[in-house]
């Protein structure tokens, strides 16, 4: 009996040790996931989609809503020729002190552009509204890695990516002007700028430009350029949203009566984010990211919207 116990004793004290090793671990693995799930909601990580209230399919749009004066904001749903859901913002750039830009991305040590999530360029530079612009490569999932954009960039008049040969882009000219320029134009004295892929629509009419059915990021233009439209329809999330092609786009972004259109960068760099909320952001949309759905990208520029300081 005696022995019994001394060897019970022993076998105790052996695992008294393991045991709070392990404990320790736990609160630690526990903590990392806290901190990684705080910096994911930070980047704009969106509730499941259970939770969202959407209003029933139907071909036309929700009714217009006022975020803030000059920026309007609406969503759509159908069922035809599939399933999707997609958000429109549109900005009076005629009566209101909105106007477009682009934030300067931050270069990389390894001498590209540091990636960014979109609420990341929100938040510093104080804008009103961002959305996803240009191509870029590589693409990574999390923020901070290098990648190299496919198109123009240019912000308070300085060219940091050129343009892309065989894609346009979207301006702002020195005289306030919207444009879409057309691969090979070289418009002189730009203020702010963004390569996307191609023009969807010129006068209203569609470029008949045919690509594969995915998430699409699409920036218009009203024929008076008063009005700017950004939209954005996400896709390939079966039973959610399974997207657009770039004729498709052109023809749901006529509906509003842009004349003019590009097609940016899509895919899951897709995104579209407004300034409020406790984070300083929220994402409308819901990104497609497979380390977790509705978080958002990183990407290497965007445009935003914001309001010209004003005097006194």
């Amino acid at each position: 009996m005696q022995t019994r116990r001394s060897l019970t004793g022993r076998t105790g004290r052996r695992s008294r040790p393991k045991w709070r090793l392990g404990r320790f671990a736990l609160l630690l693995l526990t903590a990392a996931g806290t901190a990684f799930s705080i910096w994911m909601v930070w980047g704009g990580l969106r509730a499941p989609a259970l939770l969202e209230q959407w209003p029933p399919a139907g071909p036309g749009f929700e009714p217009w809503g006022t975020l803030e004066p000059g920026v309007e904001y609406c969503r759509i749903r159908r069922t035809a020729p599939r399933e999707i859901r997609g958000h429109v913002l549109r900005f009076d750039l005629g009566s209101h002190d909105l106007e477009m830009v682009m934030p300067f991305g931050q270069p990389s040590s390894q001498g590209g552009t540091r990636a960014e999530w979109p609420l990341t360029w929100l938040r510093r530079d104080g804008l009103v509204a961002v959305v996803n612009a240009t191509p870029f490569l590589p693409e990574p999932i999390l923020p901070g890695g290098s990648v190299r954009l496919q198109g123009l960039a240019v912000s308070e008049g300085h060219q940091w990516s050129p343009p892309v040969p065989n894609l346009d882009s979207v301006v702002l000219t020195s005289s306030g002007r919207i444009e879409f320029t057309s691969a090979g134009q070289n418009p002189s004295e730009i203020r702010c700028g963004a390569g996307g892929f191609l023009i969807i629509r010129r006068n209203g009419e569609n470029t008949l430009e045919r690509t594969e059915i995915d998430a699409v990021t699409v920036v218009g233009a009203s024929a008076d350029r008063r009005w700017l439209y950004w939209i954005v329809v996400d896709g390939k999330q079966p039973g959610y949203s399974e997207g657009l092609s770039a004729h498709e786009a052109s023809n749901l972004i006529g509906e509003l009566g842009v004349t003019d259109a590009i097609r940016m960068d899509g895919g899951a760099s897709t995104t579209i984010a407004v300034a409020g909320g406790w984070i300083g952001g929220r994402v409308l949309n819901r990104p497609r990211n497979w380390l977790y759905p509705g978080l958002p990208h990183p990407v290497g520029n965007v445009l935003g919207i914001r309001r010209r300081a004003t005097s006194g």
